[in-house]
């Protein structure tokens, strides 16, 4: 451990670097692929974990979460296609807002209360954000497979790049 002014400062990990690396190879999707590759950066950062197993353990709880959302975010298009609801109309936020209980339950009765977050997340993602900018059909499947880009990066370079043993907790 380095020291600055007697100031303990850790060195900088394989943790870090191998992130750096994910979020590279996600950008570099995006531009090959012509497409802004912001979730795809999003799931590799939060895939990136000190371990393999861990990381696996994250992917599996962003997946869960982003198809949950995604298929409730689906299921809410349809109400308001058939029900002729407004966007943004007092009527909309309270449908979106009770969402919330089926979203957060669906991942209780699976046994994935870990993936409650990123299901609320796409589903507001979907129907707040993304609604008026482009076909929110189709960004549910994109949000999908960006995620599982993602997934897939961080997952291989954490499988490809392997943390030397630590002799002690100070790799950031």
């Amino acid at each position: 451990m380095h020291r600055i002014n007697n100031i303990p400062i850790p060195h900088i990990g394989m943790r870090i670097w191998k992130t750096v690396i994910a979020v590279l190879l996600s950008s570099l999707s995006g531009y090959i692929f012509k497409y802004n590759p912001f979730y795809t950066i999003i799931t590799a950062i939060l895939c990136m974990q000190t371990n393999t197993e861990a990381s696996f353990k994250t992917a599996g709880v962003r997946c869960i979460g982003t198809f949950i959302g995604g298929i409730f975010a689906g299921i809410m298009l349809v109400i308001i296609d058939i029900f002729s609801i407004e966007l943004f109309s007092i009527v909309y936020y309270i449908i979106i807002s009770l969402f919330v209980a089926p979203l957060i339950y669906i991942t209780v009765l699976i046994h994935r209360e870990k993936s409650a977050f990123i299901t609320c997340v796409v589903f507001f993602s979907v129907v707040l954000v993304n609604i008026v900018r482009m076909n929110p059909y189709l960004f549910i499947v994109l949000r999908v497979l960006e995620t599982l880009a993602g997934i897939g990066i961080s997952l291989a370079v954490n499988m490809i790049i392997k943390n030397p043993d630590r002799k002690n907790n100070e790799t950031v």
